[in-house]
């Protein structure tokens, strides 16, 4: 049985735009635009080219368009509390590999 056999839940790799609101390593807060490397209902893993604290508190937002046919004016945000649980660094790369967990599942297996 490998690792990702043992998973709670399936991770899907798959890049979606997010934004990231929180406080980094230096105490400042900070908003970032970025994207995903992978998503499951408990979290996600994303790049980041911020200096940020495992166990920090982060709010992870994706943005998605309303239908042009809805009376709804704005775009709708999707917006899902979570804790970091693990940062990769790499020596080649400035952004590093942050992994969240989820407050909330995003969705219940069946």
């Amino acid at each position: 049985m490998t690792y990702a056999d043992r998973r709670a839940h399936y991770r899907l790799p798959i890049r979606v735009p997010i934004f990231l609101k929180g406080i980094d390593k230096h105490g400042n807060e900070f908003f970032e635009l970025t994207y995903t490397v992978n998503v499951s209902a408990s979290g996600a893993c994303f790049l980041s080219k911020r200096e940020l604290e495992i166990t920090a508190d982060l709010l992870v937002s994706i943005p998605a368009p309303v239908d042009i046919h809805s009376k709804v004016t704005e775009d709708y945000e999707f917006k899902f509390p979570a804790k970091i649980v693990r940062i990769d660094n790499s020596l080649l790369n400035p952004n590093k590999k942050v992994s969240v967990r989820f407050a909330k599942l995003l969705y219940e297996k069946s």
